[in-house]
């Protein structure tokens, strides 16, 4: 209990400088929301540009065709109006070509601009992506798609499934959805344990350590309780916070004494705390 007690302020501002107004959120909505409408909007424009090219491309093969097929006919023509009427057929069919080969170049652009602003949306959303906002947008989605968004069951499972197709973010989401929406189900343990291994492995360290301390906090004789404070000692040694993680690893072994993550967190202590070879030269510990 002395170890949580001084472990508890470092969580407590760890928290502090992880929590995320909820004016932020509804302000993230409102750029992916604006980046979809424009992203919408442009590519119906550029559609119907691009139709409108392959149109005037068409029309200008078809005037070519019947500039030719009148140059076929004026070539059986006899006496001083033949010369006449092949000089300007083949005039008025330069002119044709030159117009066919600036719509395909107009074309061949308008294909780059659309090309490129793929390109530009896609790494718009991964910077959104990067800030959480777009997986926090996907997983409200899938749960507005759920038959019955109340099922605790099919939240769960819907979290599990996201995970095992590689939605690691968006699973992410959803199985911290589901602790809050049911913080003492008897699953909300297992949900918030997944939660911060998912961001202990996007080294989102400062997150998991508040996400896997709250498990910790309120379920503490569940299983998971241990697996959640040693990963948590593991984020305080992320962090630069040696001692913190001494604290919450000597919790584990205090707390849950008979456990696999007692066992490791006692593995851990010695790989950050060797002891000294004289006994009697041991450093004195931090207060």
């Amino acid at each position: 209990m002395r170890a949580a007690r001084r472990a508890a302020p470092a969580l407590l501002l760890l928290a502090v400088g992880c929590w995320v107004p909820l004016e932020s959120g509804r302000q993230m909505d409102a750029r992916i929301a604006r980046l979809e409408v424009e992203t919408r909007e442009q590519a119906r424009q550029l559609e119907e540009q691009v139709k409108e090219k392959i149109v005037q491309v068409d029309r200008k093969l078809k005037e070519v065709q019947a500039k030719l097929d009148e140059l076929n006919t004026s070539a059986r023509a006899k006496g001083a109006d033949l010369g006449v009427a092949v000089g300007r057929l083949q005039e008025e069919l330069t002119r044709l070509r030159g117009d066919l080969e600036t719509q395909q170049h107009q074309l061949g652009q308008l294909d780059g601009t659309v090309k490129s602003g793929a390109k530009e949306t896609e790494a718009r959303l991964a910077s959104l992506k990067g800030t959480g906002a777009l997986d926090e947008a996907m997983a409200r989605q899938r749960l507005a798609d759920l038959a019955r968004p109340d099922d605790k069951a099919a939240v769960l499972a819907l979290a599990q499934k996201e995970e095992a197709a590689g939605e690691k973010g968006v699973a992410r989401e959803l199985y911290q959805h589901y602790v809050r929406r049911w913080p003492k189900d008897d699953k909300a343990d297992e949900a918030g344990l997944r939660a911060g291994e998912i961001l202990a492995s996007q080294a989102r360290w400062r997150e998991a350590v508040v996400v896997l301390g709250r498990v910790a906090e309120d379920h503490p004789r569940s299983d998971k309780a241990g697996p959640a404070l040693l990963l948590v000692a593991e984020g305080m040694v992320q962090l630069n916070r040696k001692e913190d993680a001494r604290a919450f690893l000597e919790q584990v072994v205090a707390e849950h004494p008979r456990s696999d993550a007692a066992a490791r967190a006692k593995v851990r202590l010695t790989e950050l705390f060797p002891p000294p070879k004289d006994p009697r030269k041991a450093p004195p510990r931090k207060k």
